[in-house]
């Protein structure tokens, strides 16, 4: 992002006892110099649902401004101070996938995290089959230089969930706002 600055020169006439005396005023306003923070990234698979306290891996990486999400470890991390918004979304399967099997079907929550401590938190959950659902959470937060961020399974899930193209992604983005 370009830094743009606006300059406004104008003259000053003030009379002394001596002479007009000619003075320059220059006044300049610059939007701030930040480097865009951006990422989105989705789980490449259908997958089972993901044991108590696991992350979730989202591994398909579009967009990383910044360069501020792990692919491998699922965390995104402030290269800055300032305020951001962040979304997430999973897809339950009203049918089995993924070596998933029986009478239940997907059910999880998934939690964002920020240094450990939940912010945010969506539940989705399929009662029979074929009855997919999702859900989807968004947040704004306060983050410091070097906070991390990333979405848990707090429980046991059950079941599978969607990951494509066609049926929904589970998905994980976010953004610098200022």
């Amino acid at each position: 992002m370009k830094s743009v600055i606006f300059s406004t020169v104008f003259a000053l006439l003030c009379q002394s006892t001596d002479s007009y005396k000619t003075f320059e005023c220059v006044q300049k306003d610059e939007a701030p110099s930040v480097i865009p923070v951006a990422f989105y990234a989705y789980i490449s698979r259908t997958f089972k649902a993901l044991s108590p306290y696991k992350p979730f891996i989202f591994d398909a990486v579009e967009t990383n401004l910044g360069n501020g999400y792990d692919r491998k470890t699922g965390i995104f991390t402030a290269s800055s101070s300032g305020l951001y918004a962040f979304s997430w979304t999973i897809h339950a399967a009203g049918t089995h996938h993924a070596g998933s099997s029986g009478s239940q079907f997907g059910e999880m929550a998934a939690v964002l995290t920020q240094n450990g401590v939940a912010k945010g938190s969506v539940y989705a959950d399929t009662e029979k089959q074929h009855d997919d659902a999702s859900a989807t959470g968004f947040v704004i937060l306060a983050a410091s230089k070097g906070d991390k961020f990333q979405i848990i399974c707090p429980m046991a899930g059950q079941g599978a969930f969607f990951s494509t193209k066609y049926n929904g992604r589970t998905s994980f983005s976010g953004y610098r706002i200022a």
